[in-house]
């Protein structure tokens, strides 16, 4: 008999719910359809944190490719300025002492 005691204890226990909290199956749907909802947006924004999180990676890689493109020109710059002061120092050592060149 403790099968129909089981049916017994199940029939009062959902008489006592439906006593107490009468729309609960109702209450139970709207949580499963607030946690699929809630589940979407959270998909939706890891889509989206991802797609920024790419482009700012990108952006990352495009800024210091520029970066590094002006350094190689300030590299170069430095370089002719370089070459140049030579030249002047030798300009400058040939104009003051003419003689001592011959």
């Amino acid at each position: 008999m403790p099968a129909t005691e089981s049916i017994k204890e199940n029939a009062i226990r959902k008489l006592i719910q439906e006593l107490i909290v009468p729309d609960l199956s109702a209450i139970k749907n709207k949580i499963n359809i607030l946690e699929e909802r809630i589940n979407s947006v959270d998909g939706k924004i890891d889509y989206k944190i991802d797609a920024v999180n790419s482009r700012m990676d990108s952006l990352k890689n495009e800024t210091n490719s520029k970066i590094d493109a002006v350094s190689d020109k300030i590299d170069s710059l430095n370089d002719k300025i370089d070459l140049m002061n030579k030249y002047n120092e030798r300009l400058l050592d040939f104009i003051m002492h003419p003689a001592q060149k011959q």
